[in-house]
């Protein structure tokens, strides 16, 4: 069973998609489990991390593996801290291992997200 940890503001339109997409998917995908955090201090660090979260800049659902290639802002106090920048922290000190992100449009279709995540899930992008 893979566990994909899904990041969102369920208050917040265009931040709340990848939640909407893990509702419609849960319990239709075989041997995967999601669960709704609100930050990396929920998530369990081991060292395989699956992850589901919207991205800016992006025009289709893609799965990433290489957190080079997650765009940052430089940070100038510690509210400034993103998810890819804490990610790219716990990785440089050995804290989690191998990371999949499944990347989500902000501003996709509904339907064309849950369609496209099921797709990538079914075709084991994640093992």
């Amino acid at each position: 069973m893979i566990k994909i940890f899904v990041f969102g503001n369920s208050l917040v339109e265009k931040d709340s998609l990848a939640l909407r997409v893990a509702e419609r998917l849960k319990g239709r995908v075989k041997d995967i489990e999601f669960e709704a955090v609100e930050s990396l201090d929920e998530v369990e660090k081991k060292e395989d991390l699956y992850i589901m979260d919207v991205a800016f800049g992006i025009e289709k659902v893609q799965l990433i593996e290489d957190l080079e290639n997650l765009q940052t802002k430089q940070p100038v106090s510690s509210h400034d801290f993103d998810l890819a920048i804490e990610l790219k922290l716990l990785k440089k000190i050995g804290r989690i291992g191998k990371i999949k992100i499944m990347a989500i449009p902000t501003e996709y279709n509904l339907n064309k997200a849950v369609k496209e995540v099921k797709e990538m899930l079914e075709a084991k992008h994640l093992s």
